[in-house]
C-alpha cells in the first residue's frame, strides 16, 4: 500500500523497508557476493544506505534546533538560510542520483542474467531485456509486471528531462497508486515515497525472476561477461 511520507523520519523508514527487502532476496538467493545476481541487489542496498539515507538523515537532524549549528559547521555554512538551500539542493540531487544509479545496477544485473541463460542474450534496451527475462522465466502476468519494472526507468528519464515527461503519456497502477506520466507535464510521482514504493514492487518481480528455476540452475554468473 502506498503512503506519502509526511516527515523525514517516515521517509527513512520507507528506505529501511527497501533495504530489508534486498536482504530478504539475498538470503533467498544464497549466492556469493561476486555473483552478478547478488551484486545487483547488494548495489541497490548500498545506494539505500548512502545516496538516499544520508540526505534524509541530515534533513531529519536539521529539524532539531540544537543540531543546526553542528550541521552548519560540518557543511561550512554561515547562515541558517544557506543550510535550508543546501539541504533542499542535496535532496533533489540525491533523488536523481539514487534512481539513476539504482536503475543502472538493475539493468546490468538483468543483462548479465540474460546472457547466462542458454539461448538468450541481452537486448539493446532495458525495456526489451526486462521483457525478455520475464518471458524466459515464465513469470505470471508478465505484461503488467513489465510496466511496473518500467516505472523507475520512466521516472529516471523524466528527472533527466528537467522533470518534464517528453514522451507519450502513460499511467501505471502499482498497489493502488497511480504513476502518471503526461506528455509535456511535470513529474507527479517523484517523491522519495514514490521512489521507494515503485522500487519495492519492482524488487518483488526481480525476486520472482532471479528465483525461477531457469535462473537458479545457473551456478555462477560473472559480473562482467
Amino acid at each position: 500500500m502506498f503512503y506519502l511520507a509526511k516527515t523525514w523520519k517516515e521517509r527513512g523508514l520507507q528506505i529501511q523497508a527497501v533495504k530489508d527487502k534486498c536482504n530478504h532476496i539475498l538470503e533467498k538467493l544464497d549466492l556469493p557476493n561476486g555473483d552478478a545476481r547478488a551484486k545487483g541487489i547488494i548495489h541497490v542496498m548500498q545506494l539505500c544506505n548512502t545516496i538516499s539515507a544520508v540526505p534524509i538523515k541530515l534533513q531529519q537532524n536539521a529539524e532539531i534546533r540544537g543540531n543546526v549549528p553542528i550541521i552548519m559547521q560540518l557543511l561550512g555554512l554561515q547562515q541558517p538560510k544557506d543550510l535550508e538551500s543546501c539541504l533542499d539542493g542535496l535532496n533533489k540531487n540525491a533523488k536523481l542520483s539514487f534512481i539513476t544509479m539504482t536503475q543502472f545496477a538493475i539493468e546490468n544485473c538483468i543483462e548479465r542474467v540474460l546472457d547466462a541463460i542458454p539461448g538468450e542474450k541481452a537486448q539493446k534496451t532495458f525495456c526489451k531485456s526486462s521483457l525478455r527475462l520475464l518471458e524466459a522465466t515464465k513469470v505470471d502476468d508478465h505484461k503488467n509486471k513489465h510496466k511496473i519494472l518500467m516505472v523507475p526507468a520512466w521516472i529516471r528519464n523524466t528527472f533527466h528531462s528537467a522533470c518534464i515527461h517528453s514522451r507519450a503519456s502513460k499511467t501505471v497502477i502499482i498497489d493502488g497508486e497511480s504513476y502518471k506520466f503526461e506528455k509535456g507535464k511535470g513529474l507527479s510521482c517523484g517523491t522519495w515515497s514514490h521512489l521507494m514504493h515503485c522500487l519495492s514492487n519492482a524488487l518483488d518481480i526481480y525476486e520472482e525472476m532471479l528465483c525461477s528455476s531457469i535462473v537458479t540452475s545457473i551456478s555462477n554468473i560473472d559480473v562482467v561477461s
